[in-house]
């Protein structure tokens, strides 16, 4: 070897698959006889001469016959901008530079190395595509130059491998954090097909990203989930609110993470304690009507244990502990007026029936009696056409909850409760005039009449849109018997279509 030539503890060589790597040979030469005969001597020289001669072939002829067979491929293939890009004049490299080039080229094909096992780790085949397939040219490109001892194409070449690399390295990262993004949007739409796909994206660039199988793992346990949550919905819009919460239970057994049934067991958790909260209280108003003042202190306590700090629990709870002390006038007075301020109007007239029963004379009695009695039909009014909404599919009754609407508008100083009352009977009034299309089906041959509508005439099809309430549709047709046909508009319910046709020949 050339000892000018700097040395290396550790050189890396490209090596291209399926090639067979070539062995240099070096001789190591021995001490010849002292003496000989002039035949031996001669072959010595003559074997001297080949050991020249194939080094000569190896390290002078060998690499020029393939840079040559590698420009001759290169032109063969190379687009006519590369071809005259490859006959510009090239200036040759000084043996320093030369050697500082390969040194480089050497340093970037060890990070090649590295980074093409980051990109293979995340499944770079299935999602590089034509940026794959360049850097692997890139690489396969610059091995050749290598080899050729054509530094600087070999340097150049990994050099845009590196940066092609980086940006497939920082391209999995976008599409693993948009396929996260997405899959979590699906998952909370319940798009379940979707959420899988998207976990799949980023399970196929990195089988092992903990938040992609987690997710995945709960996209698959989703569909179970919806069921369950779809039966505690339905089980709440029933009132049937301890089912609720056990089909809910049941759900997050499942998946301890699907927030909508924590949402919803925390809601109905409210629910029940705000209802235990009203017993309680109804129940100490109850007591206090009935003068049993220790019933009535253990009713407030146990409303106020329920709901802390709450104002008409702790008044309660004083008018019980009060109610010993009293007479039995102040103390009727005081009830009555506990029981109007929580709008319990039908226990405030009989408290008032009873106080006039004793002494008719007592002007908070006689006063307070005309103006509970009054609320107490109000209230019940109220409470009936909220109970019963269909009741406002009748114009004569709907009319008359707008009135009471108004009445109840007008009064002062208005409580909780009628405030809710008018809040709710001003949604079913706006349900009950709300048009809802409905689709009518006949046969072309058969005269419809909607009552309350009209004549409809012979169609195949036909929608109509129609407030909230029941009709009745009449099919006619000469030689066939007339049909009937009698269906119920709800409001917040899909109408099924209406089929009007006659078919019994008479």
């Amino acid at each position: 070897m050339d000892p000018t030539l700097p040395k290396h503890d550790e050189t890396i060589v490209p090596v291209r698959p399926h090639l067979g790597g070539q062995k240099l040979l070096a001789a190591a030469g021995g001490a010849a006889p002292a003496s000989g005969s002039r035949t031996g001597t001669l072959i010595t020289v003559l074997g001297s001469l080949a050991v020249l001669a194939v080094a000569a072939i190896a390290f002078v002829w060998l690499p020029r016959h393939l840079a040559d067979a590698k420009a001759a491929r290169e032109h063969a293939v190379a687009p006519p901008v590369v071809a005259a890009a490859a006959t510009a004049p090239v200036e040759p490299l000084s043996p320093e530079e030369a050697e500082r080039l390969r040194s480089e080229a050497e340093s970037l094909l060890s990070g090649l190395l590295t980074q093409q096992k980051r990109l293979s780790a995340q499944n770079v085949e299935s999602w590089g595509g034509d940026s794959w397939h360049r850097y692997e040219s890139l690489q396969r490109t610059g091995e050749d130059a290598f080899l050729a001892k054509d530094f600087r194409t070999a340097f150049n070449n990994y050099t845009d491998a590196n940066a092609l690399g980086e940006e497939l390295l920082a391209r999995a990262v976008q599409t693993v954090d948009g396929a996260l993004a997405a899959a979590a949007a699906a998952f909370v739409a319940g798009n379940v097909e979707l959420a899988l796909r998207q976990y799949d994206i980023v399970l196929a660039i990195d089988p092992e990203h903990a938040g992609a199988k987690a997710g995945r793992a709960r996209a698959e346990r989703l569909p179970e989930v919806l069921v369950l949550v779809g039966r505690a919905d339905d089980q709440r819009a029933h009132g049937e609110l301890k089912p609720a919460i056990a089909s809910y239970r049941e759900a997050l057994a499942i998946d301890s993470k699907w927030e909508p049934a924590r949402t919803a067991i925390a809601e109905i958790t409210q629910n029940l304690k705000d209802s235990e909260f009203e017993q309680h209280m109804s129940a100490g108003a109850s007591a206090l009507a009935a003068e049993k003042f220790e019933d009535a202190q253990q009713q407030f306590r146990a409303a106020l244990a329920v709901r802390p700090g709450a104002r008409e629990s702790q008044e309660g709870l004083t008018q019980a502990q009060e109610g010993e002390k009293l007479g039995k006038i102040a103390l009727s007075e005081a009830r009555a007026a506990a029981f109007e301020k929580r709008e319990l109007w039908d226990q405030a007239v009989t408290l008032y029936r009873q106080v006039l029963a004793t002494d008719s004379t007592l002007l908070f009695a006689q006063t307070g009696i005309g103006r509970a009695t009054a609320r107490a039909g109000l209230d019940a009014k109220l409470s009936n056409l909220i109970q019963n909404p269909t009741l406002l599919f009748g114009d004569q009754a709907l009319a008359a909850a707008r009135e009471l609407i108004g009445v109840a508008g007008e009064i002062p100083e208005r409580g909780p409760r009628i405030e809710g009352q008018i809040k709710d009977l001003n949604v079913l009034i706006a349900l009950a005039t709300k048009p809802i299309r409905i689709r009518l089906e006949s046969d072309l041959l058969t005269d419809v009449t909607l009552y309350r509508v009209g004549a409809l005439g012979a169609f195949s099809s036909k929608e109509v849109d129609l407030r909230p309430g029941t009709y009745t549709a009449i099919g006619s047709r000469d030689g066939y018997r007339d049909v009937r046909r009698t269906f119920t508009i709800v409001p917040g319910r899909e109408p099924a279509s209406v089929s009007v046709v006659c078919k019994e020949p008479i």
